[in-house]
C-alpha cells in the first residue's frame, strides 16, 4: 500500500517521478535564445564582408590610395588649356572623379576619369575591357603600366585609358568640328592631357 500523500502534492503510483515541465521548458528557451544569437552574428558577419567589399579601396594595396588625390582643377591647371569645368562628380563605390570641361562655342568637350581601388580589381577591369576588343592595347604608348584606346578612335572622338597599379585614368576628347580622318590629331592631344593627369595623380 502506498503511504499517504499531503495534501496539495501529485500523487505517485510506483516507478520514478515524471519530469519536472518547469525545468525542461527553461532548457529549450536557453537553446532557443543561443540559436537566435548564433543566427544574428553570422548575419552581421556577412553584412560587414559585404560592405567592406563595396568598399575596398579603403584596404588598398597599390602605390595610389594612401594619400589624397589630385583634383579636377589641379589637373586643368597643369594641362593648361583646357576648356571651362562644366562638371565634376565623385566615384561611387571607388575613390576617383569623373571630370568634363567643355566649350559650347567650338564644340569640344574633353573628359576626365580617375579611379582607384585594389590591384587585382584594375587589373582585372582593364584585361577584361582589351580582350573583348573594346579596347585595343598601344605599346608605343609609354604611360603607366599599360595603355589601350578606346573602340574605333577618330580624328572627332578618342580616349585613352592607362591602367597604372590599383589605378586607372581615362582621358577622351569629342570634338565635332575636327576633320573625322585626321584621327592622329586627336590622339596627340589626348596623349598630352593624359601626360599631365598621369603626372598630377603620381604620389607625392
Amino acid at each position: 500500500m502506498n503511504a499517504p500523500v499531503p495534501p496539495g502534492f501529485p500523487q505517485y503510483y510506483g516507478g520514478p517521478p515524471p519530469p519536472k515541465r518547469r525545468l525542461t521548458t527553461g532548457w529549450i528557451i536557453a537553446i532557443v535564445a543561443i540559436g537566435v544569437v548564433v543566427v544574428a552574428g553570422i548575419a552581421v558577419g556577412v553584412f560587414a564582408v559585404l560592405n567592406r567589399g563595396g568598399s575596398s579601396y579603403d584596404a588598398s594595396d597599390g602605390k595610389y590610395g594612401s594619400s589624397p588625390l589630385a583634383s579636377c582643377d589641379d589637373v586643368a591647371a597643369r594641362v593648361g588649356n583646357l576648356s571651362p569645368k562644366s562638371s565634376e562628380t565623385p566615384l561611387q563605390g571607388s575613390k576617383g572623379w569623373l571630370c568634363t570641361f567643355t566649350d559650347p562655342a567650338n564644340a569640344v568637350t574633353v573628359h576626365l576619369d580617375v579611379e582607384v581601388n585594389t590591384v587585382a580589381r584594375q587589373r582585372t577591369g582593364f584585361d577584361i575591357g582589351t580582350s573583348s576588343g573594346g579596347y585595343v592595347l598601344d605599346p608605343a604608348t609609354h604611360l603607366g603600366e599599360r595603355a589601350a584606346w578606346g573602340p574605333a578612335p577618330n580624328g572627332k572622338m578618342c580616349d585613352l585609358v592607362v591602367l597604372d597599379s590599383n589605378a586607372t585614368f581615362k582621358v577622351g576628347i569629342d570634338d565635332a568640328n575636327a576633320a573625322s580622318d585626321d584621327t592622329q590629331s586627336c590622339k596627340d592631344k589626348v596623349k598630352a592631357i593624359a601626360q599631365a593627369l598621369y603626372d598630377s595623380m603620381q604620389p607625392r
